[in-house]
């Protein structure tokens, strides 16, 4: 619980779990993976006294108060049910966020799996990946990341609009599935936004204003503003978010990205081709665009992506102008190499979960079974 001393003090004392039969208004923190969803818990703990749970690793039912995802990235499990009331969307620039999710799965051996990804979790925050696997990882999954990225906001922002395939559990469109695009449209509505939440976020976050010493207080204060108030979650006034945001950089016991620094080449060495960092520009510009425009104009949450949107443009042509002063050299389109790297990243974890002798085995092939070539 945190002690606020007055006039803007305060004490940082760690955080505890909710009591058992408590039940607190439930926030769901969603957010792409590696969107800063750590550093958002820790603030959050310290601003609510209140222990913020995991969707994917920890055990307890039922899941309250604080919890979060990366649902519905294929990384996310919906293990809450219809216990949480509102949530709160966490955004990070595409460049950095698809890197460091590359790193996290890395250290826990880019598991499919709950069991393998727990047996692995003492990785987690200890090394960079090798160079090798960044770059077969980044050119087999960056097309389709990029497009999950943009898609992951969009998703809450229209209250669960579909973009994935009935039967694709994974929802990571792998084949033989696809991700949906505008030609498909209307999507679905996702059954979890009708039945368990609304999932249209109360606010955005920015791990980058999160972070920064001039905008994190009041960043952390849109976090506070949406939970003060709520039952079962006691919040400190607001004169000493500023005290809190800067304690919890000193006093949190958590690992973090940093930890990372000394073990392996530096974050900023995972880097993309020039026709990569062209495809975020562009992906960046086009979601820029949908929420400048239209019945987005006036909405507060729009209004906070596009500012977003602008800063990710702007620091990321710096380092694509520098590129293109100093360009690699581009290697030929090669079949074979695209092939490789399918035969690589289908031996990481369990390997591939859509494996057509694996489907056939379960009790839903006949519904799926077209969806596979007579010679696969």
């Amino acid at each position: 619980m945190w002690s606020y001393l007055g006039n803007g003090d305060c004490e940082w004392t760690g955080s505890s779990p909710f009591a058992d039969g408590a039940e607190p208004y439930g926030t769901l923190f969603v957010g792409y993976p590696s969107s800063g969803m750590r550093v958002t818990w820790q603030h959050t703990e310290a601003i609510t006294g209140k222990q913020l749970r995991d969707d994917f690793f920890q055990l307890e039912y039922p899941k309250i108060g604080l919890v979060k995802t990366q649902y519905p990235h294929y990384e996310g499990v919906w293990s809450y049910g219809s216990d949480l009331d509102q949530t709160i969307l966490l955004i990070r620039n595409p460049r950095w966020a698809i890197p460091s999710y590359h790193t996290l799965i890395n250290e826990i051996g880019y598991a499919h799996t709950w069991e393998i990804a727990y047996n692995e979790l003492h990785n987690v925050f200890t090394r960079r990946a090798p160079m090798e696997d960044w770059i077969r990882w980044r050119d087999y999954r960056f097309n389709d990341e990029i497009i999950l990225w943009g898609y992951y906001i969009d998703f809450y922002m229209s209250n669960g609009e579909k973009y994935w395939m009935d039967y694709d559990f994974e929802r990571n469109g792998m084949l033989p599935f696809y991700l949906l695009n505008d030609t498909h449209k209307p999507w679905k509505q996702d059954y979890h936004c009708i039945h368990d939440i609304d999932c249209i976020p109360k606010a955005v976050i920015s791990y980058e204003r999160l972070k920064d010493a001039n905008y994190g207080p009041a960043e952390l204060n849109k976090i506070a503003s949406t939970l003060r108030g709520k039952e079962g979650i006691n919040v400190i006034p607001e004169d000493g978010i500023g005290c809190l945001w800067h304690e919890t950089w000193v006093h949190t016991p958590e690992p973090s990205n940093d930890n990372r620094d000394n073990n392996g080449l530096p974050r900023e060495a995972y880097g993309f081709t020039i026709p990569q960092l062209e495809r975020i520009k562009e992906k960046l510009e086009e979601m820029k665009d949908k929420y400048s425009t239209g019945s987005w104009t006036n909405n507060i949450n729009a209004i906070a992506l596009v500012e977003n949107f602008d800063s990710y443009l702007t620091d990321n042509q710096e380092e694509l102008d520098e590129l293109n002063a100093n360009p690699s050299p581009t290697p030929a389109p090669d079949a074979g190499y695209l092939l490789e790297l399918k035969l690589w990243y289908n031996s990481k974890g369990k390997g591939n979960r859509y494996d057509k002798a694996k489907m056939e085995g379960t009790g839903f092939w006949d519904l799926i079974s077209g969806f596979y070539p007579d010679d696969s």
